[in-house]
């Protein structure tokens, strides 16, 4: 029995206490690489190694560039490589969204997250791809 342990709903949405509405864009990140047998691993390109790395750096590149300033976050929301036990995945794809407080910081945000996922990607001989999709129009326009 949890006795010690209070848990809290609560309704509507959760938001810094700011006046700035925060920009948010979804992405989808699509990491290419070689499947191969696990048996084998050294003739393959492996997509899931090739995405922790990058979930990983992103988590990195939040926790260097945010210390200070309007609210921004990076995070990774959805994971998906393969179908079998034994098969590297050819391919992976990452989902998350970006939320930041300013026009300026978002635009940092993105150019960095993209220049940080092509080398990683490029480090492991894998390519990536990634789409960035403002969430509402209201949000594209205003930057």
């Amino acid at each position: 029995m949890i006795s010690a342990c209070r848990t809290h709903y609560y309704s509507g949405s959760h938001h810094a206490d700011s006046a700035t509405p925060a920009f948010t864009h979804r992405f989808t990140l699509t990491l290419t690489g070689k499947g191969a047998h696990a048996a084998r691993p050294h003739e393959g390109i492996d997509s899931i190694v090739v995405g922790s790395h990058i979930i990983t750096a992103l988590a990195t590149l939040m926790q260097q560039t945010t210390r200070k300033g309007p609210v921004a976050r990076i995070t990774v929301t959805r994971f998906l490589a393969g179908n079998s036990w034994n098969v590297l995945p050819p391919q992976a794809q990452v989902e998350g969204v970006l939320l930041a407080e300013d026009v300026a910081v978002r635009r940092q945000l993105m150019l960095q997250a993209t220049t940080l996922i092509a080398h990683t990607a490029q480090a492991f001989g894998a390519q990536a791809e990634i789409a960035w999709q403002p969430d509402s129009p209201e949000n594209a326009s205003a930057g």
